[in-house]
């Protein structure tokens, strides 16, 4: 798991120190503060520890980084994405398994970091990034465009695509409560026909997932990567807004699912815009004395990122913001139809 975070001149971000718990972890913030950036910077990482090292690959950890970070951000120049006025240049520091891993490159830097840990264990489990847009749909052109080697889907897209086409294993597949619940929430499961492409699959029909709920494709997706055993109790996974595509009682539904995983091991960072994500999770660590880490980025604006927990009740942010203040407008046009 990722124990703590130390990101400098990351787009945005000026400075992040950050330190994630087992379980539940919540980024926030206004759009263009970093939230999705900065669990692409995470991911990068991590992936970079988990694939250097893995089968046949010769390929250095720095290697395999400068590959990672390329793909993950796909900018012309790499240091495109280091923070105006960083002259220092961009920095990331994660202890992960307890074991730091650490990078740094500047502003002039084209296609690799400058420095970067050289002694680095491979992770043998494998973390995940779930994007907020929807792409099971687009698998075909997804792979396509990765095939010309010169343009195309960024990595955890990528990565997640391969992910998903792994066969079902063998056996009983883990987080087993989680499976059923999952399919008590869409009322099927993905599967790949070998004439159809992807369907999904409800009692004995199947539908393409073109014509699938997009809500139903990101749930499913988590399914799919229980029952191949992409997921395992020692995987870190990036959920970038899981409330997008989903009313709110799915997403409380889903929530309660993802804490089966994170009862098991599995750590969760997730960007949200949600108050109904935040307080799902509030009541949750509430009710268990669970710690929920919430990291609020200030984005372009002077200050720096306030952290608080869920387990201490709603924090002070912009979403909460929003919430209280169409309460109090509600009230205003109440007290002035009385009048």
């Amino acid at each position: 798991m990722i124990e703590s975070i130390r990101i400098s001149n990351l787009g945005p971000l000026e400075a992040v120190d950050w330190a994630p718990k087992p379980g539940f972890n919540v980024i926030i913030g206004a759009n263009d503060s970093g939230k999705t950036l900065l669990l692409k910077a995470l991911y990068a990482t991590v992936r970079s520890v988990e694939e250097h090292g893995r089968g046949d690959d010769a390929r250095t950890f720095r290697q395999v980084l400068d590959d990672k970070l390329t793909w993950t951000f796909q900018l012309p120049v790499l240091g495109d994405v280091v923070r105006r006025g960083g002259d220092a240049g961009c920095g990331v520091a994660l202890t992960l398994d307890g074991r730091e891993v650490e990078f740094r490159f500047t502003a002039k830097a084209r296609k690799g970091v400058g420095e970067s840990s050289s002694d680095v264990a491979r992770r043998d489990s494998t973390s995940v990034f779930i994007p907020a847009k929807e792409m099971l749909s687009m698998v075909n052109v997804i792979k396509e465009s990765r095939s010309q080697q010169k343009f195309g889907f960024d990595d955890p897209t990528f990565d997640l695509v391969r992910a998903l086409e792994a066969e079902p294993s063998q056996g009983k597949p883990p987080f087993g409560t989680a499976r059923k619940e999952l399919e008590k929430l869409i009322g099927g499961r993905l599967k790949e026909d070998t004439k159809s492409g992807w369907v999904f699959e409800r009692g004995r029909s199947k539908y393409p997932v073109a014509i699938t709920a997009e809500g139903i494709k990101k749930v499913a997706i988590i399914d799919r990567l229980i029952v191949n055993r992409t997921l395992s109790s020692e995987s870190i996974l990036f959920i970038d807004e899981p409330e997008s595509f989903l009313h709110p009682g799915a997403v409380v539904r889903l929530l309660e699912i993802l804490g089966i995983l994170v009862d098991n091991g599995v750590q969760v960072i997730m960007a949200t815009h949600s108050y109904f994500v935040l307080k799902k999770l509030m009541v949750m660590a509430r009710s268990t004395d669970m710690s929920v880490p919430v990291l609020s980025l200030p984005g372009r604006e002077v200050g720096e990122p306030f952290q608080a927990d869920l387990r201490d009740g709603m924090p002070e942010n912009p979403i909460v913001d929003v919430s209280i203040a169409l309460y109090e407008q509600e009230l205003d046009a109440e007290l002035d139809r009385e009048e």
